[in-house]
């Protein structure tokens, strides 16, 4: 009878446990089917409310569960009379939804997706505090709605008549959005919050205006219509009423922006230091930092990690002039060998071969190079861009360059198609867009900080390419400008969080051996107090990554495979830096693992 008793406890026990276990997994797998379909959900929501994310991400909206009857084709959500260029009521009723959910019970995509959501919105919601009510800005003197919308238009894909219609009521919406913003910005000066580098904008506008019709931007959406190949009146009656649409609504926009930056030129309410000069700008700066680095790093942990990094590269970049003075004489000279290179294309299909040993394989790493419009290109100084492709269509990557660039052959050139193509931002998205099933992370999840940083972190493995080139000259090229750019970020903070004054930033420069006469200080310091936060993404985000493989390194010794940390690397797509580091982890204990079986 003992036995009997004993043996039907067990019986009892095991039956129970079974039961519990086959009602738990029940349950966690209805909770991974509400996850998604909450998360299936948002993604829809957010591009129903975006017509201009909806063009850029798909061809066919339908496909995705996007009801097209539901979008407004405008240029976007006004500016609230308040602060928040959306309504953050909707976004506090989806996080009250969103906080439902057990995390531990999903899968561990799901997971990524969910800390992903709860970085992003929860930075969200404290940025939106009433608090910080007209703290940002419009205007931003590097990335601004001036600089936005020439090239949203210019680079505007159309794919269909359709489009083309569309591309006209943009074109229409241009001066009632600008108007709108404009009405923003001249609250944030009425209640003293203004915070813009205006003669740069001005001096922006005024290049976008001075070829009027014969402006470049508007040849280039004549030419995309003219590619649809509609019949001959068809397109001339598009391009008349594109031609109408430029001139009564977006050059005006652009007068307004001009004539309203002088005239607050005039009134000389316009803060010319940093956020720390507002009530609560130490804590929007301390936001802002986070959300620009990826991570919960404080703004202290922040200026550690630099002031060692720079204190590092410093040392090494010594080190290598003391031992081989002669080699890196082009550098300090100012003679930087040319790679041989001469044209983009050259470089992109040479990195194509060069990093299939170390980077793990893409099935498509097509790619198409067109110029950048001429306005853009000659304003704004920049070499080449990434355009990010649709989820959807033939996955065709596209590269735009600066036709006024007569400097392929340079090094910087090299770095820029690096960071910009492959291995960096091309690559990047060929690799997610392949292997990252959800479409949030491929389309939502902005987290600036892993995109620039892993671009920036290519761009510089990519210079181990460069075999005609004195690889100590290459090193201490590597070292000089990370170094440089550790001390951009430190007096970012010391601008925006201490207060600095611009004598007290020449100080700081001086003091690092940045020695710079009066106007080229003034213009430094100008750039980083009207653009807070704007460097970090690309520089914290790279010695996060550098600090994740080397931390990678010492665990594993020589058993560290390049291919297998880029692997863990990429796989989580754009994602906060803890969510790669569980990747790290992962990859590091699955190595050490096999190996001890």
């Amino acid at each position: 009878m003992k036995i009997v008793k004993k043996c039907s406890l067990l019986s009892l026990i095991v039956i129970l446990a079974c039961s519990i276990a086959g009602c738990h997994q029940i349950d966690d797998s209805q909770i991974q089917t509400q996850f998604d379909e909450f998360i299936q959900e948002e993604f829809i929501t957010t591009m129903e409310s975006d017509y201009i994310a909806t063009h850029i991400y798909m061809q066919d909206p339908e496909a995705f569960g996007v009801d097209t009857s539901q979008i407004e084709v405008s240029l976007g959500a006004r500016p609230s009379s308040e602060n928040a260029p959306a309504p953050v009521e909707e976004n506090d009723n989806s996080y009250e939804k969103f906080k439902q959910f057990d995390r531990n019970a999903l899968t561990e995509e799901q997971k990524d997706i969910y800390d992903i959501y709860e970085y992003q919105v929860s930075l969200y919601q404290k940025l939106n505090n009433e608090k910080f009510n007209y703290y940002g800005s419009y205007f931003e003197s590097m990335s601004g709605i001036q600089f936005q919308l020439p090239t949203l238009f210019a680079d505007w894909q159309v794919r269909s008549e359709k489009d083309v219609q569309d591309l006209i009521i943009l074109l229409n919406d241009t001066k009632p959005y600008v108007d709108s913003v404009l009405e923003y910005t001249k609250k944030q000066e009425e209640n003293g919050l203004l915070m813009l580098d205006l003669q740069s904008i001005i001096d922006y506008c005024s290049s976008i205006l001075q070829p009027g019709e014969n402006s470049a931007i508007l040849a280039s959406m004549n030419t995309s219509i003219e590619q649809l190949l509609l019949d001959a009146e068809k397109t001339e009656e598009y391009k008349n009423q594109l031609k109408e649409a430029f001139t009564s609504s977006f050059l005006p926009a652009f007068e307004n922006i001009r004539s309203t930056m002088e005239t607050f030129q005039q009134t000389g309410q316009n803060n010319t230091e940093g956020l720390a000069k507002f009530e609560y700008g130490k804590e929007y700066y301390e936001l802002l930092l986070k959300q620009s680095i990826g991570s919960d790093k404080s703004v202290e942990d922040i200026r550690n990690m630099m002031e060692q990094e720079f204190s590092k590269h410093l040392y090494n970049l010594a080190k290598i002039v003391i031992n081989n003075p002669e080699a890196v004489e082009p550098l300090t000279a100012n003679t930087l060998p040319e790679t041989g290179y001469l044209s983009y294309t050259d470089i992109l299909d040479d990195m194509k071969n060069f990093i299939a040993e170390e980077f793990p394989s893409v099935s498509n790493l097509d790619y198409h190079i067109k110029e950048m419009n001429e306005e853009s290109a000659s304003n704004s100084g920049i070499t080449a861009y990434f355009s990010v492709p649709t989820l959807d269509g033939d996955s065709v990557k596209q590269l735009r360059v600066n036709p006024t660039s007569n400097d392929v052959a340079s090094i910087s050139t090299f770095t820029t198609v690096a960071h910009e193509g492959f291995p960096g931002h091309m690559y990047q998205y060929a690799y997610m867009y392949e292997n990252v099933e959800s479409n949030f992370i491929k389309a939502l999840s902005n987290v600036s900080a892993y995109a620039e940083g892993y671009a920036v972190y290519a761009q510089y493995e990519a210079l181990s390419y460069l075999d005609e080139i004195d690889p100590i000259l290459l090193e201490a090229y590597k070292e000089n400008e990370l170094a440089t750019y550790c001390i951009v970020i430190l007096a970012d903070i010391g601008i925006h969080y201490d207060g600095w004054s611009v004598e007290e930033f020449k100080e700081f420069m001086e003091s690092n051996g940045f020695a710079l006469d009066d106007e080229s200080m003034q213009t430094q310091y100008t750039q980083l107090q009207a653009n807070p936060a704007t460097f970090q993404p690309y520089y914290v985000g790279y010695h996060e990554i550098i600090n994740m493989k080397e931390y990678a390194q010492e665990q594993l010794g020589n058993r560290f495979d390049e291919k297998e940390f880029h692997t863990a690397l990429l796989e989580s797509g754009t994602a906060p830096f803890q969510i790669v580091q569980q990747h790290i982890d992962a990859y590091i204990e699955k190595t050490n693992h096999s190996q001890i079986s």
